[in-house]
This record gives structure tokens, C-alpha cells and sequence, in this order.
């Protein structure tokens, strides 16, 4: 071959220059072949050389390195590239390209380095996430479809294109989990549009990926393109029609087993597995139990897998005739049912509210040697809690949580919502919803109210402040129907410090208040007397946002009249109005009420005058009010007045109304006429009660007459009721009164017999007439069994002890100088 013609040279250009040109190439070749050489050294010496690593990368573009290694690939050792890899990459800075590290997963596989090539290819797709590798990429969006193209265009000639393309979809759908299918649907498009395509192995376990994640259309596509490729097996089709089962095209999955039989291909048991339950769920069962038959005449024996698809299609059709038809053809076969048909037809019965077959075959299966699982027991107790068999389905509760078992959070809510409302066992209800905190399940919003109405209600509040705290701390979302529950319960018990901490609380966290939480904790101070806090309450909501309503201008209302600070009320209700909102009945009812108990029912009575302008009707509470206040004024008759006009204007008196005016009566002794009432109730059809007795007692004993309320209290008894501590208490003050102090003893032993429990005020009534008869012994065993019974000894106790003493003391003193005067 003749060498090659001279280079034209360029005008004006010396001979020197054109030497130094030879000389530079000459330099240029010398340079590649030191490189070359460097590189071989560094990809095949078994520990690195720092130093030949940082001179060659210093001379080194990313790119010029593809093309070397290109060159070496047939002398790359896999682990010195290794080395030599990272130590540039994480010392030296150095950023290769795709194409360079494909050559690196190349060389990994061809050493059967499968695990460091799989690691290798994570780091280098996995983008952003913490451990991935920086990569020299010509377009960084596109990085993913950079590093598919790199290794496709590496494989080499002498080399099966298919194991790095396998490694690269199976990393794909096994190690990115959200986007993993997303990514081997891209890398499958790009391969085959390059001609490419990975193993009929690898394809397949594509296909059954796409089939899990529900990706009809992808695994379609897949299924298309690969046969252009490779040769189809039962194991390309079968995925195939189970995804189409899955999205209801189950025509098409019909079309698809018809054309893999025509393709000679065999259907295994799998295959007529799915396309039977894709014909259960369109509810074809003539159609499935068809292909259920063919597979026994093309030999392929059915599983306990195929039985329990039909079981399982029948009984959510409710067929359990044919359901029991299969299990007997089951037994023909010698195919024993396993703990998913069981679990399937106790599923069955328990929504057909068939309990007790239900539990029939929970022992059925137990006695066959199979343990019932967390699925068996949960479709048990939520079938109990739908036939309203509770105690039945907590017995069972407790034992899924002896078993350590799973329970749905459903069954927990439904359990404990029954206990809590219905059984009225709040200690139980307690124990399950602390056992639902432990494991991390949310109650429902109804569950978590109730369960802090119920445990308010029985006095339990430091378990009820408790759980509202764990379920703030994690996370749970109290809403603010449960929290509102909570404070109105310790606003109710009077724990305002509690209360204010829940409300300090709820908005450190940041958590949703309204007015029914404001309205609720002034009322509870209102209760309390203290209402310059319900005051403050009332401007921090404005503060915060929320428009005090009429329940808020109500509360304080109210708190103030039962201090007897009317003027203020009067200053509160022009507020109100100023503030647009409309007085109502409520509002007036406390006025009218705060005035009477003031002793100033002329007032009230101009209220009761402006009920009309507001549109307004008086009712029985209000003239109870007014009746309350002529009684204590001794104006009975003002009082009887407002009785007959009340009834004049068609409202009803209540046992209240006849109790007010029996009282004012007893007390200016007029207590016949009280007598009179007791018999006008019962012509109105009221229920008489304890309160009207005890009223009538309390006159009869005011004025002496203790035989009189001797005859009330059996009255009394004879009406089926009993005596309460009120009654046993004016009782005994009335004998003490007469100086029968033995009678008022035997009336606190029938008490205690009676399992009423005695007051502060009861045994002081008792202490105090000791005390007058000068029976000093009798009124300290009274004392001390007070101090026995932990009660504490008040004011009145103290005082009336002392002037006992007192007395005592200056009777003997007296009775000492008498007899020095009359001595001998």
C-alpha cells in the first residue's frame, strides 16, 4: 500500500511550523500510549497507586476515559476497576460518565459479580437519594434515560446482551419501590427500540411485576413487544390474563388463554386459577365451573387454590348451597380445605348474620388441626358485633390480644364504643382503648368523645385528661368535639385547673378551638364564683377571633345574678343588645330569677313585663321564679296570685311551682294549707316526690307537730318512697327542737341502716341538741365518729362543741358556789 500524499501546506506557513505540528502529533500518540498504559496498570493491579491514579485523571477528560476504556475492556479485572472507580470518584472528584460505569457493570457481570453489578446500577439510577453516585450527564432531567441508552450501547459483541439488560430491569422493579415499574417500562421501551430486549425469564417476572402494580396497559404492551424477541411460555401468558382479570376485561383474558392454546402452549393450573377468579368476580360462574372442567380433562388437577376462588366467588354471592357442593367435590378429591376456604365461608356467614354456623367452623378448623389466624377471628368479631352479640365478641377480643394477634382498628372502635354507651363498663372500655394506643390505631372521632364523656361521667378524669394527652402526642388529631367533652367534664367537677392547662395545651399544639370550648370554661368559673376569669375568658376569645354568642352573654349573666350583682347584669344585658344579639328566654329567666333571689321582685317583674316586646312567652321556670320570690318574702299571698294567672294563661304548673309555694307557706306556718297541695299534685297527675314530703315535713316540724310528720313520712313510704339525708336531717332537728334528742339518735341509726350516708350539717343538727341538754359525752362520740368517717369537722362542729363546754363549765361553776352557800 503507498503511503499516503504530503498535506497541502497553507500559504505562508514556514517549515519550521510545519515540523512543530509533526512533532506535536508525535507527542499526542506518545501521550495516548502512556495513558493507555496507566490505565491498564490502575484496572489491573489488585491494590491502587495513588499517586499513577491522580497523575493519569489530571490528564484525563470523562469522555477521553469512555474511549480508553472502550479499547481495555478485554483486559479490565473487575475489582481493581472497582477500586480504581471509587478512589477517583470519592478522592480524587473525578465524575465519569454513564457510559463509563456501563462498561464497569459489563465488566462486574462477565466475572459473575451479579450482587456488585445490582449495587452498582442502584447507585447510579438511584438520583438525589443519599448514596448515589455523581454522573457526567449531558442532559441531568434525563438521567435515567442516559444510563439505559449507555449500557445498551456497551454490550459487547462477544457477550450475551441480556445480563446486564436483566440486572437492569429486575434492580428496576425490586429497588425502586414507587417508581420502580415506571422506570423498567421506560428502560423495556428504549432496549427493544434498539433491538434489545432482555430474557424470556426476566420479561416474564416483568410481566408478573406490571400484573401486581395493576398496570394493564404496560403489561399488555410488554407482552407485544417481547414476542417480537423471544418465544412465549405459559408464564408470558398467565400474567397477562390475570391483569386483565383484574381490570374486568375479562373477554379479552378468554381470548388470550384461547390463543396460547392454539399457540400449543399449556395452561398450568395458575393460569386457570386466575382466569376462574376473574370469572367469579363478573359472577360467570357457569362459565367458570366450565373451566374448571376443562381442566381436569386436559389433565390439569385442580388446587385447593382453584376450589377456594369458586368457595370464595360463591359465598360473596351468597350460594352457600353450591358453595357446599364444591366442598364436598373437594373431599371426593382428597383435597382438604385449607384456612383461607375456612376464613372465606366464616366471612360468609358472619355478614349474613349466621353467628353461630360461624363459629361452628372456627371449630371445625381447630378440630382438623388448624389454628385460626387474625383474618378468622377479626370477620368473627365483627359478624358477633353485627348480630349484637357484644359480650360474645369482646370474649373473643380478648383473646386475639392473649394470641398477640392483628385486630382491625373497626373491631376495636365497635367494641369499646359498646362498653362505653350500652354495658356502661367504662374500667374495660379503658383497658381495650389504652390497649389501641399501644398499638399505634387511631379510635374514631365518635369512640374518642364517648370514651371522655364516659370515664367524665364516672368521676374518672385524670384517665380521661390521660388519654387525651396520648393521643396529642401521637398525632392522633383529637378533634374539638372530644377536647370541648373533656373540659365541660372537668369544668362540671369544679377541676378548673385542669381544665385551663387543656386549653393552655390545645393552643401550644396549635389544635382547633371555638366558642363551645370559651362558653364552656366561663361557665365553669361562673360555677366556681369566680367570675372576673369568665370576664378574661370572654376577652381572650375576642382576641383570638371568636364573637362572644348569646350562650357567652347568657353564662356570664347568669354567673353574676348568682352573686347578686344585678346592676351589672342589667349592664351586661345592654351589651348584648348593643352587640346585635337577641335576649331569649334563658336570659330573662335568669334576670327575673337573679332579682327574686335579691329580693327585689318588683324588678323582676318589669322583666317579666319585656318578655312581650322581644316577642317572648313567660314560662313555668319564670313563674317558679317570681312564686320563689313572693314565698321567701313571706307574700304568699302575691305568690298564689301568680299560680292562677300562670295556669289563666294555659301554662301547667310543675311539682316545683307547688313546692315553692308549699314552702313559703311552712315557713309562715300556714302548713295545712301547704297540706292542701299535696293533694291538688296528684288531681294535676304530678308526680309527687321526695321534695314535696320533705317540704311538708319541715313545717310540721317547725311548729312542733312531730306526731304530724311522723304521718307524712309514712305517707311517704306508703307512696313507695323513701326518706333521703334532707329528710332524716329536719327530722332530727325537729325532735331536738322538742328536746327528744333520744328519738333524733334513733333517727341517725336508721340512717346508717337505711345506707344513707349522714352530712356535715346531720351531725351537727344531732351534735347541737346534745349539746343544749348539756349531754356532753354523747356530742363528742358524735365528733369523733365524724373524724372516723374522715369527715371533716367545720366551723358550725367547732363552735357548737365550744359553747357546749362552755356552758357545761359554767353550770358546775355555779352549781359549786350554791353549794358553798348552803352549806353547813
Amino acid at each position: 500500500m503507498r503511503p499516503p500524499p504530503p498535506l497541502p501546506r497553507k500559504p505562508g506557513r514556514s517549515l519550521s511550523c510545519s515540523r512543530a505540528l509533526s512533532c506535536s502529533s508525535s507527542a499526542a500518540t506518545d501521550d495516548t500510549h502512556l495513558l493507555r498504559r496507566n490505565l491498564s496498570l490502575l484496572l489491573s493491579r489488585p491494590s491502587i497507586d495513588a499517586d499513577l491514579c491522580r497523575e493519569t485523571l489530571a490528564r484525563l477528560s470523562p469522555r477521553r476515559l469512555d474511549i480508553l476504556l472502550l479499547d481495555l475492556r478485554p483486559a479490565i479485572r473487575p475489582r481493581p476497576a472497582l477500586r480504581f472507580f471509587s478512589f477517583a470518584s470519592e478522592r480524587c472528584g473525578f465524575c465519569f460518565t454513564p457510559r463509563s460505569y456501563s462498561i464497569l457493570v459489563h465488566a462486574l457481570l462477565r466475572s459473575n459479580l451479579a450482587a456488585a453489578a445490582r449495587l452498582l446500577l442502584i447507585r447510579l439510577i438511584g438520583g438525589g437519594t443519599s448514596g448515589s453516585l455523581p454522573v457526567l450527564l449531558d442532559d441531568p432531567s434525563r438521567r435515567f434515560p442516559e444510563i439505559v441508552r449507555a449500557l445498551a450501547e456497551t454490550v459487547s459483541a462477544d457477550e450475551t446482551p441480556s445480563g446486564a439488560l436483566d440486572t437492569l430491569v429486575h434492580v428496576c422493579c425490586t429497588q425502586f419501590r414507587c417508581d420502580g415499574p415506571k422506570l423498567a417500562v421506560m428502560a423495556f421501551q428504549i432496549l427493544v427500540e434498539r433491538g434489545l430486549c432482555p430474557s424470556l425469564k426476566t420479561c416474564n417476572f416483568f410481566l408478573s411485576s406490571l400484573a401486581r402494580a395493576n398496570d394493564c396497559k404496560n403489561a399488555r404492551m410488554v407482552f407485544d413487544r417481547m414476542r417480537q424477541f423471544v418465544v412465549l411460555d405459559a408464564y408470558s401468558y398467565t400474567p397477562v390474563i390475570d391483569v386483565l382479570c383484574k381490570n374486568h376485561e375479562v373477554d379479552e383474558a378468554i381470548t388470550l388463554f384461547s390463543e396460547m392454546e392454539s399457540a400449543g402452549i399449556r395452561p398450568t393450573v395458575v393460569t386457570y386459577n386466575v382466569l376462574i377468579d376473574g370469572l367469579c368476580k363478573k359472577r360467570w360462574f357457569d362459565v367458570a365451573f366450565c373451566f374448571k372442567e376443562k381442566m381436569v380433562r386436559s389433565s390439569v388437577k385442580p388446587s385447593v387454590v382453584t376450589f377456594n376462588v369458586l368457595i370464595n366467588g360463591l359465598v360473596k354471592c351468597n350460594r352457600f348451597g353450591d358453595a357446599e357442593s364444591v366442598l364436598k367435590e373437594m373431599d371426593e378429591m382428597s383435597i382438604a380445605p385449607n384456612e383461607f376456604i375456612y376464613n372465606t365461608l366464616i366471612d360468609g356467614h358472619c355478614r349474613m348474620g349466621q353467628s353461630s354456623e360461624a363459629l361452628n367452623l372456627r371449630d371445625e378448623m381447630v378440630a382438623k388441626g388448624m389454628e385460626p389466624n387474625s383474618v378468622t377471628y377479626n370477620a368473627l368479631v365483627k359478624g358477633l358485633c353485627m348480630a349484637g352479640e357484644m359480650e360474645q365478641a369482646e370474649y373473643l377480643l380478648d383473646e386475639m390480644l392473649s394470641n398477640g394477634m392483628e385486630i382491625n382498628v373497626g373491631l376495636f372502635n365497635s367494641i369499646i364504643f359498646w362498653l362505653v354507651t350500652k354495658a356502661l363498663r367504662v374500667d374495660s372500655a379503658l383497658r381495650l382503648f389504652r390497649e389501641m394506643l399501644l398499638r399505634n390505631l387511631r379510635p374514631n372521632d365518635s369512640l374518642m368523645t364517648s370514651m371522655i364523656k364516659g370515664l367524665c361521667e364516672n368521676g374518672k378524669y385524670c384517665q380521661a385528661i390521660d388519654i387525651w394527652f396520648k393521643m396529642v402526642e401521637k398525632g392522633f388529631g383529637v378533634n374539638i368535639i372530644t377536647s370541648n367533652a373533656l373540659i365541660h367534664g372537668l369544668c362540671v367537677s369544679e377541676n378548673m385547673k385542669e381544665a385551663v392547662r387543656l386549653l393552655s395545651t390545645m393552643l401550644e399544639k396549635g389544635l382547633a378551638l371555638d366558642r363551645v370550648t370559651y362558653n364552656t370554661l366561663i361557665s365553669g368559673y361562673c360555677k366556681e364564683g369566680k367570675i372576673g376569669e369568665g370576664f378574661k375568658l370572654r376577652d381572650d376569645m375576642v382576641k383570638r377571633g371568636f364573637k362572644p354568642d348569646i350562650i357567652t352573654y347568657n353564662t356570664l349573666i347568669h354567673g353574676l345574678c348568682n352573686l347578686g350583682r344585678m346592676e351589672e347584669t342589667i349592664g351586661l344585658l345592654h351589651e348584648l343588645k348593643n352587640e346585635g344579639l337577641v335576649p331569649d328566654l334563658f336570659t330573662f329567666s335568669t334576670i327575673i330569677d337573679g332579682y327574686c333571689r335579691a329580693k327585689e321582685v318588683h324588678k323582676a317583674k318589669v322583666y317579666l313585663k319585656e318578655l312581650a316586646s322581644w316577642g317572648l312567652e313567660p314560662n313555668s321556670v319564670i313563674y317558679n321564679s317570681l312564686i320563689g320570690g313572693y314565698s321567701r318574702d313571706g307574700k304568699i299571698a302575691e305568690a298564689s296570685n301568680l299560680l292562677d294567672e300562670m295556669k289563666s294563661k294555659g301554662i301547667e304548673p310543675t311539682s316545683v311551682t307547688y313546692c315553692t309555694l308549699m314552702h313559703g307557706m311552712c315557713d309562715v306556718g300556714r302548713v295545712e294549707e301547704a297540706k292542701n297541695f299535696i293533694v291538688k299534685m296528684k288531681e294535676d297527675g304530678l308526680e309527687l316526690n321526695v321534695v314535696s314530703y320533705t317540704t311538708l315535713i319541715d313545717g310540721y316540724c317547725k311548729i312542733g307537730q312531730m306526731d304530724e310528720a311522723s304521718k307524712v313520712i309514712e305517707e311517704m313510704h306508703a307512696s313507695g318512697l323513701a326518706p333521703n339525708k334532707v329528710t332524716y336531717t329536719i327530722l332530727m332537728r325537729g325532735y331536738c327542737n322538742m328536746a327528744n334528742y333520744d328519738a333524733a339518735a334513733k333517727l341517725l341509726d336508721e340512717m346508717l341502716d337505711n345506707g344513707i350516708v349522714p352530712d356535715a350539717i346531720t351531725y351537727n343538727t344531732l351534735m347541737s341538741g346534745f349539746c343544749k341538754e348539756g349531754r356532753m359525752e354523747e356530742a363528742f362520740k358524735i365528733s369523733d365518729r365524724m373524724t372516723q368517717e374522715n369527715m371533716v369537722l367545720d366551723e358550725v362542729s367547732y363552735t357548737t362543741l365550744v359553747h357546749g363546754i362552755t356552758k357545761e363549765a359554767a353550770s358546775i361553776s355555779k352549781g359549786g358556789i350554791i353549794k358553798q352557800g348552803i352549806g353547813p
